[in-house]
């Protein structure tokens, strides 16, 4: 689950822990640490109604806070991918859509988007009423939804530079040929020129790297506690070579949100 969160995160999936067995906070903590769990954990968790007979079990909630199911483990990912699909399908808006039901499966497709809202505009002035009915709804969802996106990653950009940077990249790509993909290509190329953002996006590619040789590190006895001697002596030469990369990343850019990643990263080899 800490694997697919670091996977799907950025686009939309969030994963809430209920701990359900009265372990003490630092407890948690560390199992945190050790299997690499970065989402939320609760302490104390119960789900009022929630028919668990046995752990773990998780419930997995659409975008429009439905519950979708229960599936097991291994079966989330495959589930998380149709709902992302579903979720660019939600651009579209609630139709139902006949005459223009192909448009809607592309967008749910998440692709060529710029060209559905240029047949959009077109089919809007349609003379047959049920189209432009459709197509007027259809069009306000989607360039709403979009605009919505793209007003967000902009009022992201100092805050969280990479994350808006990944989605003015995105939209760019999907609305190719609007209004929407070319200020989101404008605003995007903007910030790769600004010479702070330029930090930020080379120091995230170096954290990345460095967050690549964390993964590859061995557990010891089925733990990666950094704490642990058995361990330490497992990945001896992996350690340096980690704690070296976090101090030249550190130097190299500081004041960057990698940086503090890097400092936080350290902090637990050293």
């Amino acid at each position: 689950m800490a694997e697919l969160y670091k996977k799907y995160s950025e686009e939309g999936f969030h994963i809430v822990g209920l701990e359900c067995q009265g372990s003490a906070e630092n407890a948690i903590v560390q199992m945190c640490k050790d299997k690499g769990v970065t989402f939320q954990i609760t302490t104390g968790g119960d789900l009022k109604g929630a028919n668990v007979r046995g752990i773990p079990h998780g419930f997995l909630f659409g975008a429009d806070g439905k519950l979708v199911g229960e599936p097991h483990p291994g079966e989330v990912e495959a589930k998380i991918k149709d709902l992302l699909k579903e979720t660019s399908a939600a651009m579209a808006g609630p139709g139902p859509y006949v005459k223009l039901a192909a448009l809607a499966a592309q967008i749910k497709s998440g692709n060529g988007l710029g060209t559905v809202l240029k047949t959009l505009r077109t089919k809007k002035d349609s003379k047959d009423e049920a189209e432009a009915k459709e197509a007027a709804m259809m069009f306000e969802s989607l360039s709403g939804a979009a605009t919505r996106q793209l007003e967000g990653a902009i009022g992201k950009k100092e805050s969280e530079p990479m994350s808006a940077l990944k989605t003015l990249d995105k939209l760019a790509l999907q609305f190719t040929g609007d209004e929407i993909g070319t200020k989101a290509k404008s605003e995007a190329d903007a910030m790769r020129k600004d010479p702070k953002i330029k930090k930020e996006v080379e120091a995230e590619t170096m954290f990345k790297t460095l967050a690549d040789m964390e993964e590859k590190l061995k557990p010891f006895q089925g733990s990666k506690n950094p704490k642990a001697d058995g361990f330490k002596k497992l990945n001896q030469q992996a350690l340096v070579g980690l704690v070296g990369g976090c101090q030249t990343l550190i130097q190299r850019y500081p004041e960057t949100g990698a940086a503090k990643k890097a400092q936080e990263m350290m902090e637990q080899y050293k």
